[in-house]
């Protein structure tokens, strides 16, 4: 047997089995648990994404201005969009709505293409497998707790939990490459004046 990733539909019926439910064989047209179980992934889709990890993070991304008004939009499936502050010492750039505002200067108007880091929200099928089976889980653990209340379930679904994050965080350290001497190596500038392997080096 071949195995494959999760599907969404095997996500769903995690969920329903975490919250003692039997499962569904198919996700449209469902309503009940079955449509919360549904809602709920995507509620702790959002929540891991929005954190920003490697399969969904864009460093030093151009965010482009528009051409007529000088505005700069932000992709409608940016969850996160962090800026540099050493990069525009003179601007104060956040996301305000679906646009970058600086604060400093008080205006949506930009002088220049910006580059951020920009986290985005996938569709279930752009998701690596580490990140599915811990949305699913969180989903899981989360739908049972608010709407069963076992608290049986919720011990065992917290041990679950537990246990995907730790397998999460161990495939995102080594995809990440990062480390404590060298720190992440996507972010360069400022942010890194002091590296200890930069004094292992001396």
């Amino acid at each position: 047997m071949t195995l494959t990733r999760t599907t969404y539909l095997e996500a769903v019926n995690l969920v329903l089995r975490m919250a003692g439910e039997a499962p569904v064989n198919a996700v449209d047209g469902q309503f009940g648990l079955a449509q919360q179980s549904s809602d709920a992934l995507i509620t702790a889709s959002r929540k891991l994404m929005m954190e920003g990890w490697s399969f969904n993070t864009d460093y030093q991304r151009t965010l482009q201005r528009d051409n007529a008004t000088n505005e700069i939009k932000v992709p409608t499936n940016a969850l996160r969009v962090e800026v540099n502050r050493f990069d525009y010492p003179s601007l104060e750039i956040v996301q305000r709505g679906e646009k970058l505002y600086d604060r400093k200067a008080g205006t949506y108007v930009f002088a220049q293409d910006i580059k951020a880091d920009v986290s985005f929200g996938l569709e279930w099928d752009e998701l690596p497998e580490h990140a599915r089976r811990l949305i699913a889980v969180t989903a899981g653990r989360e739908l049972q707790q608010s709407v069963i209340g076992s608290a049986d379930l919720e011990k065992i679904n917290y041990a679950m939990e537990a246990e995907a994050r730790s397998a999460f965080m161990e495939v995102e350290t080594t995809t990440s490459s990062h480390s404590m001497l060298q720190g992440n190596p996507n972010i360069a500038g400022p942010y890194l004046s002091y590296i200890p392997t930069q004094a292992l080096r001396r």
